[in-house]
């Protein structure tokens, strides 16, 4: 992520029955002006997880909210960039999916912010987590698979960046605290090399402190 070059969603309505479904559409209707370029977020957003995906769910809701990010990116010749940012991860499409937003503020290096988004889905076929990441200044995607492991870490891999394969993974260091890795391999999987290694503080306002 952070100026890799993708190194880092759409409205879906499900309605149950005919009744419910003209419902909400009155509902939708009255919510908005015949040309609104606005959605209101309780369409998109979903406040919690939806019931069918039962203790799946768990999987990622350790990490829903917003976190304060320090970005530990290791470059090409073993130098170190640190930026800081955002995470915000929310249950969105009635609490089937999940999205992710990705924010690294502007530095030194660079003046304008960068900003990355995925979207996650339970697979009930594979028993995984499917994600799609989306850089959208270099309109670049990649695809990952993977979910929770025994020792308790959200594990990601993709073949889609450009090396044999890249793995994310999410490990809680406490109830406020996330650790974030970027990891490679060129020879199938037996060593890692590490590509970044973020520090995620949960977000507190002040007044809350």
């Amino acid at each position: 992520m952070k100026t890799r070059q993708v190194t880092r969603l759409g409205v879906l309505l499900c309605i149950a029955a005919i009744g419910p479904a003209h419902a909400a559409t009155r509902s939708i209707k009255a919510e908005l002006a015949p040309n609104s370029r606005q959605v209101p977020d309780n369409i998109i957003s979903a406040a919690g997880p939806h019931a069918s995906l039962g203790d799946q769910a768990k999987v990622l809701e350790q990490l829903v909210g917003t976190w304060d990010v320090e970005y530990r990116d290791i470059q090409k010749d073993g130098r170190e960039q640190r930026r800081s940012g955002h995470f915000i991860m929310s249950w969105v499409l009635d609490g089937r999916a999940i999205e992710d937003v990705w924010i690294v503020e502007p530095s030194e290096d660079r003046p304008q912010r960068e900003v990355y988004a995925a979207i996650q889905y339970f697979d009930s076929k594979t028993r995984s987590w499917p994600m799609v990441f989306i850089d959208p200044e270099h309109a670049s995607t990649a695809k990952f698979t993977g979910g929770a492991t025994p020792d308790g870490r959200m594990v990601l891999q993709t073949s889609d960046l450009g090396r044999p394969q890249n793995r994310w993974s999410f490990t809680a260091t406490g109830p406020d605290s996330v650790v974030f890795r970027d990891e490679f391999s060129s020879d199938g999987g037996e060593t890692w090399k590490l590509l970044s290694e973020d520090n995620l503080k949960r977000h507190h306002d002040a007044a809350s402190r």
